[in-house]
Formats: C-alpha cells, sequence, structure tokens
C-alpha cells in the first residue's frame, strides 16, 4: 500500500513536471512571437499535456493513440514548414512535439513498469513463498467469495503430506522445503486450470474444484493420489520417496455440505478419519445422522430430531467431541460388524457411539479445553461425564443397551475405571468396544492437553493395555479390521 502510495506520487509529481515545461514552452513562444500565432502554441502544448495524461493512465495503449495522433500532427507541420508557413513558429512547434512523444512514451514505460510491479506485489500477498502456489488467505478469500457472491457446485479436497514433521526433524527443513516444493508441483501438474490449489499449514493443501459433482471429486482426488505416487519418484530422492505419502478428506457443496462452515468441517473430519486408519488414504465425509436415518425403524424416525439437537448442542461448545464422536461411532460399528453382531445390536452401537460424551456439555468449557494437567477436582468433574451422559438420555430409555454402553464406556477390565469400578464379565461387550474405539481415536486426534499418537504406536498402546484396561479379544479383533481396512501388516 504505501509503495504504491508513492508510485501514484512520483508520477503525479512527473505529471505536474511536464505540464509546468510545456506552459514554459507557450510563455517563450508568445514573448518570442508576440503575435496571434502564439495561440496555436497554447493548443500544441493543451494537446501535448492532454497526450501526456493519456500515456500516464492508460500506459501502452495510451501511448499507442497518442503516438498516431503525434505522427499525424507532425507531418502538417512538416508539410508547413516545406511551404515557409510562419517557419519560426513551425519549428518550435515541431520540437514541442518531438518533446511532447518523446516524454509520453516515458510516461508509458514508467507506468507499464509500476503496474507490473503492482501487479507482482499482489501475487507475492497471495502466494506461498516455499512452493508457488496460493496461500491460506487467499484459500480463506475464495471461499469467502465463492459463498457470499458465487453459483454452482464447488468441491474440497483437504490434503496432509503423511510423516512429514518427523521427515522435516530427521532430514532437515531444506529437504523439509524441497519435499513441500515437489509435492506442490506434482499436485498442480494433475489439477485442471479452472482448480485452484493452496497451502494451508505446514504440511497441509487443500484443492478446490469448481462446478464439480460429488462423483467428479472423488475421482480428482484419486489421481492425486496416483500420480503423486508415480511421480514423487522423479522430485524426491530415493531415500527419501518412500517416506511420504497423502492423505485426503473430501467433501462436496452443496450435495452434501449446507454452507462454509458445513463444507470446512466435514473436509477437516474426512481428513481426519483417513489419517486415523492409517493414512495413505483417501475418506469422503459420512453424516453419520444419514446413516442411522437409513437404518433406523419407522417406528423410531422421531430420534433422528432428538440426535441432532443434541449433537448441534454439544458441537456449539466442543467442536473435538462432536468430530471424536462420529469416529467412535464408526469404529464401534467396524468392531461390531466383525464379532457378527445382530443389526438391531450394531444399531444401538452405533447409537451409543454417536451420544457417548454427549454428557461432556455439563462439564465447563475451562475444564474441556484445558491444555495443561487437570487438578484432581477436575479430574472427579470429568469422570462425571458417563452419568451426565446417561441422565440426558433418559428420554431414549426403551433404547435397549444404550443406558449401559454410554454409561459403562470408561470402566477397566481390571476394575480400575469409573464410575461404577465394574471389571471383568461385569462389563458388557457394547461398553468393551467403545472402550477399545474412544481410546484409539482419543490417541490418534490432536487434543488440547496431549500430543497425538502414530496409528502405530496407538496400537501398540491398545495390545500393551489389554487385559487390564482393554478386553483382550476385542482388542485382537479391532486390530485386525484395522489391518484390512488399511490393507498392510502392522505389528
Amino acid at each position: 500500500m504505501v509503495n504504491s502510495f508513492y508510485n501514484r506520487k512520483g508520477h503525479y509529481g512527473f505529471l505536474l513536471v511536464q505540464f509546468d515545461f510545456t506552459m514554459s514552452h507557450f510563455l517563450l513562444i508568445y514573448i518570442l512571437l508576440k503575435s496571434p500565432m502564439a495561440y496555436r502554441g497554447l493548443f500544441a502544448v493543451i494537446q501535448t499535456f492532454t497526450l501526456f495524461f493519456f500515456a500516464f493512465r492508460f500506459g501502452y495503449l495510451g501511448l499507442f493513440v497518442a503516438a498516431i495522433y503525434t505522427v499525424f500532427d507532425i507531418t502538417q507541420i512538416i508539410i508547413s514548414i516545406l511551404n515557409n508557413h510562419h517557419l519560426l513558429t513551425l519549428i518550435i512547434g515541431l520540437m514541442t512535439k518531438i518533446y511532447g512523444i518523446a516524454s509520453t512514451a516515458l510516461v508509458a514505460v514508467l507506468t507499464n513498469n509500476r503496474d507490473l510491479q503492482q501487479q507482482k506485489l499482489q501475487e507475492m500477498v497471495i502466494t506461498d513463498e516455499i512452493t508457488g502456489i496460493y496461500n491460506l488467505r487467499h484459500y480463506q478469500e475464495v471461499l469467502r467469495t465463492f459463498f457470499e457472491h458465487g453459483d454452482g457446485s464447488l468441491g474440497l479436497i483437504l490434503i496432509d503430506l503423511d510423516n512429514f514433521k518427523t521427515f522435516n526433524d530427521i532430514h532437515g527443513r531444506d529437504s523439509g522445503d524441497q519435499a513441500l516444493l515437489g509435492t506442490a508441483t506434482i499436485l498442480k501438474s494433475v489439477i485442471a486450470e479452472t482448480d485452484l490449489i493452496f497451502r494451508t499449514g505446514s504440511d497441509e493443501f487443500a484443492v478446490i474444484i469448481m462446478n464439480a459433482d460429488v462423483a467428479a471429486v472423488e475421482e480428482k482426488a484419486h489421481l492425486l493420489n496416483e500420480e503423486f505416487k508415480r511421480l514423487k519418484k522423479s522430485h524426491f530422492e530415493e531415500e527419501y520417496f518412500h517416506k511420504l505419502s497423502l492423505s485426503m478428506g473430501l467433501s462436496q457443496y452443496p450435495d452434501m455440505a449446507n454452507n462454509k462452515d458445513e463444507l470446512l468441517y466435514q473436509a477437516d473430519m474426512a481428513l481426519y478419519h483417513a489419517k486415523n486408519i492409517g493414512k495413505d488414504n483417501i475418506h469422503f465425509y459420512q453424516d453419520v445422522i444419514e446413516q442411522i436415518r437409513k437404518g433406523i425403524s419407522s417406528d423410531h424416525q422421531q430420534l433422528i430430531g432428538i440426535f441432532r439437537a443434541l449433537l448441534s448442542t454439544i458441537a456449539t461448545k466442543d467442536k473435538y467431541t462432536l468430530g471424536h464422536s462420529e469416529r467412535v461411532s464408526a469404529y464401534a460399528v467396524m468392531i461390531g460388524e466383525a464379532l457378527d453382531l445382530s443389526p438391531q445390536e450394531l444399531c444401538i452401537l452405533q447409537y451409543a457411539g454417536l451420544l457417548h460424551d454427549i454428557g461432556k456439555i455439563e462439564i465447563p468449557k475451562s475444564i474441556l479445553n484445558k491444555a495443561g494437567r487437570l487438578t484432581d477436582e477436575e479430574y472427579n468433574i470429568i469422570r462425571q461425564h458417563p452419568i451426565y451422559s446417561e441422565n440426558i438420555l433418559e428420554p431414549l430409555h426403551n433404547m435397549g443397551q444404550l443406558f449401559d454402553y454410554v454409561r459403562h464406556h470408561h470402566e477397566r477390565i481390571d476394575g480400575k475405571g469409573y464410575p461404577d469400578g465394574l471389571k471383568g464379565d461385569q462389563i458388557s461387550l457394547g461398553a468393551k468396544i467403545l472402550c477399545v474405539a474412544d481410546s484409539y481415536d482419543a490417541m490418534v486426534s490432536e487434543r488440547p492437553y496431549g500430543k497425538r499418537k502414530t496409528c502405530e504406536e496407538a496400537i501398540e498402546e491398545l495390545e500393551r493395555c489389554a487385559g487390564t484396561q482393554f478386553d483382550p479379544y476385542v482388542v485382537s479383533v479391532f486390530i485386525e479390521v484395522l489391518k484390512k481396512e488399511l490393507n498392510q501388516k502392522l505389528a
């Protein structure tokens, strides 16, 4: 902004100098000639100044117009000189014209350079300095503009460069920057001209696809992942490229999301899920409520409204808990299916996973989001949330074992859990499943009070605590489910 001001100030000053100089020409002509022909000099001055301003305002276009007019005018002057009409006046006029076109050309060049500088400055503001693609600021502006003034559909792909932090720590910042640049180069080479790519975080990218339906978004995500795997060998050193992969979370407006906030939330939750099941995955956001609606009986359709109201309440207080609950519900169903539970049991398990932490709406936000260690008093308050959840869900008392699963999902096999200190077979299978699903997602998720673990570290923790905190059989089944989901061997 400041540079732009001084550029304009300099050009306007130059314009005034030109005006002063041309007026001096007119006075000189008038003094020398003291004749009515001086008015011709005044007309020439006005012409020169007009052309000068036109070039200043429109750059090379103004120069082109000024040049055509000046050539025509000079031709007329030369013809008059050849015919000896007011020779001295015409010669001075010719010199003025030559000076005028030279000055006009200079101003056009300076104006063009100013425009180029402004364009370059604007590009710097919206461009990431490491990768050369658009930055977070422009990403936010594009989304804001679309949802305020745009029309049509929009697909969003959030991309995370897996293991980048570890890669950066081991190989150094320079290698990390090269990995980011290589990733951006590959992604940019795949997307269409109408697509936009951004770097939105240290190891995070986003791709916006205009006028794309859900199928087109999914197809583009798979293409990006396939091309990254194919081309990364040519962009990264051999010792590096096999360590890097992409996780992607997808959503789309308006078929999936109703507004900007929903689009961002859905894509972010989908990316979380893609990373939590082992990275190098592509995941579309799945609305758990809509999944429940499809599988629920007509007698229980009224529950959908209750679920939405409860989840909306907790979302306003703690967005982590909302996303966590959706993922726990999905993990619990995966385990239940592997255990061949009946459709009715799976439904109850799905509801319990979705609503198991609903009692946290009774917990003060200062405790929920506390970054440091909880005091004993604060920890005792946290331990009450399963009871709060049960109380809130009282209207659903006819939903089978829903209450039991929700109340006891923090009980431990060794009896050291809460709120009732149950142990072993006293704990229902559904509560054991929720305990494993809940703990796994908590370990691999970013939380205010703890550093996230990798999938491998979380699985090691589950195995280490099997038989004390977790049911060994449920843990083994869950690990097998993850292996199948990941299609790879996990220790």
